[in-house]
């Protein structure tokens, strides 16, 4: 039993790669075709814009943050690629800015939430607003298609394998490094354990805080273009909701929403198990409008997992806390004692 529970606390994946697995076998008994090879191709391709996004959202609320901003973020990324591919027609320009815009608005929230000691919540919230505000003045809400051989990036393939897929696991790659190997992702950990401690301790929280941020706009934009391509275009209603899908994939995979515990792994695991949902009630002919039901429902169980988690880690250090001062004090009777 306490083997178990060292497995879970170290590879914090395991339960929902469990709820994953057995997802799988559930749908496989309900539909033949599920278990196809081109059936778990499509899930992979539909799951990688939230499993790219939720890899820089891990790092967010590791820190014991949170950016509601990411679905606006990656309206105006697709918005401002759309434009400037219409207007001088060169991918180049139309990456490069977009990304770089991508990059700052992401860099922006943290800015605002160092700078100014202001509520993640809060901030994200607001710049979510006017984020998408900005990207509906720039294309007047506008649908504006795409060149088709943007496609490549939505629909294309490599060796065989989809575009996305490729992207969506050398994102997974790289951020498992940076979050697992690095320094940065060990001060990413420690801010969020304990953000005084780290402070203490002289690390540059500041800094760490505004980087993760630019890390999450990084992802956002990279996932921006690939369901640009995918869907053929910009449409006004791009981008909203996403973000309480990413929040609820990281939360799923395993990452703690008061920070200091997180998984890169987990949460693309996390993207892949709702898009399962997602596969599953459509097998099932349910209705569209029971989607965001459900999708609400598993995300309220995941934040009332996390909250119980804590709950009994905050019990846990209390019992040992307690017995030590009780240790304490028997020892102090006992030489009391010796000396009368």
């Amino acid at each position: 039993m306490e083997s178990l529970k060292k497995a879970l606390s170290q590879y914090n994946w395991l339960p929902i790669a469990g709820a994953t697995f057995v997802m799988c076998i559930v749908l496989s008994t309900v539909s033949a075709s599920f278990l196809s090879a081109a059936n778990f191709q499509s899930i992979l391709v539909q799951s990688s814009v939230t499993a790219i996004m939720a890899v820089g959202m891990t790092f967010i609320i590791c820190t014991a943050g949170i950016d509601i901003s990411v679905g606006a973020i990656l309206f105006f990324t697709s918005s401002l690629f759309a434009q400037l591919m219409m207007v001088t027609n060169s991918y180049f320009i139309a990456f490069s800015a977009s990304m770089s815009f991508a990059c700052i608005l992401g860099y922006l929230n943290g800015f605002l939430i160092v700078r100014f000691k202001i509520s993640p919540l809060i901030t994200t919230l607001a710049t979510y607003t006017m984020y998408r505000g900005m990207a509906i003045h720039l294309t007047e809400a506008k649908n504006i298609p795409v060149p088709r051989e943007m496609g490549f990036l939505g629909n294309g393939s490599l060796l065989g394998i989809p575009v996305p897929i490729v992207l969506m696991f050398l994102t997974l790659i790289a951020g498992a490094y940076l979050f697992n190997r690095t320094r940065f992702g060990l001060y990413v950990k420690a801010i969020g354990n304990s953000e005084q401690s780290a402070r203490e301790s002289n690390l540059p929280v500041e800094r760490i805080t505004m980087l993760v941020y630019l890390i999450g706009g990084v992802t956002t934009g990279i996932a921006a273009l690939i369901l640009l391509a995918r869907v053929g275009g910009l449409q006004s209603g791009i981008g909203i909701g996403i973000e309480f899908t990413v929040i609820a994939a990281v939360v799923l995979g395993g990452t703690k929403l008061s920070g200091g515990t997180g998984t890169v792994l987990g949460s693309v695991i996390g993207a892949i198990f709702l898009v399962l949902i997602d596969n599953g009630l459509n097998l099932l002919n349910a209705s569209p409008y029971v989607y965001d039901i459900v999708k609400g429902v598993v995300l309220l169980v995941a934040v009332v997992i996390d909250k119980l988690s804590v709950m009994r880690q905050q019990k846990s250090v209390l019992e040992e806390r307690a017995k030590r001062i009780r240790s304490a004090s028997q020892s102090y009777l006992q030489r009391e004692m010796r000396l009368l």
